[in-house]
């Protein structure tokens, strides 16, 4: 039952999308309408897509030493460089089942806490992904956001889906096209450090993006 509404959701969500990012007319209220029934659709499946779709990027992920694909060590290299004066993001060429990606991992995020807007000046953050993504345009990004301990589970899945969302909005109206975008909320299922500190709280209320070839 859970897969099938994970599926089903899924479904929903694509049509919406694609019915509503190909009318280049739309006005700023459409807009607005198109993030909100995403957002909500999002809300319903949870992390059960990604289970479903067969890529929860935490089973069989191998850190690799060399990256072997030309797309992925150029992907590699530009983001590399483009955030080596940001200590707060990690680039690491990882495995998943086969797949060469490019983890690209935005820690301290500034999403305010229980909020799914990141503040403006965090959105520079952004940029190398997006940059990477426009440069190299046969690739896909998988997006997954994550939250501190703060609330509870079904409040911290449902902020995480949609912190994603927000994210992948950002890279649709910068000229990403939807059909390569793939989102998931992970809620606080994932933490990378203690949520018994603000600081860790800070850093566990991220995004992680996965690029690779499509």
């Amino acid at each position: 039952m859970k897969y099938r509404l994970a599926i089903g959701s899924l479904l929903i969500g694509s049509l919406v999308l694609s019915g509503c990012s190909q009318n280049r007319e739309m006005t700023k209220e459409d807009r607005e309408v198109e993030k909100n029934v995403v957002t909500g659709v999002a809300a319903i499946g949870g992390a059960l897509m990604a289970n479903a779709l067969g890529m929860d990027s935490n089973a069989g992920k191998v850190v690799v030493g060399a990256v072997t694909g030309f797309t992925a060590r150029k992907i590699y290299e530009d983001v590399n460089k483009d955030t080596a004066s940001d200590p707060n993001t990690d680039v690491t060429p990882v495995n998943i089942n086969g797949q060469e990606y490019i983890q690209v991992e935005v820690k301290d995020v500034n999403f305010r806490s229980g909020s799914a807007t990141l503040e403006p000046s965090e959105l520079s953050r952004l940029k190398p992904v997006l940059d990477a993504l426009n440069n190299y345009p046969n690739t896909r990004v998988y997006v997954e956001g994550h939250t501190d301990s703060d609330g509870s589970n079904e409040f911290n899945q449902q902020l995480s889906e949609n912190r994603a969302k927000n994210v992948a909005f950002y890279l649709m109206d910068n000229g990403i096209t939807r059909d390569r975008i793939v989102t998931y909320g992970y809620g606080e299922e994932r933490p990378i450090a203690s949520n018994a500190t603000a600081e860790g709280k800070r850093m566990n209320r991220r995004v992680t993006f996965l690029i690779s070839e499509i």
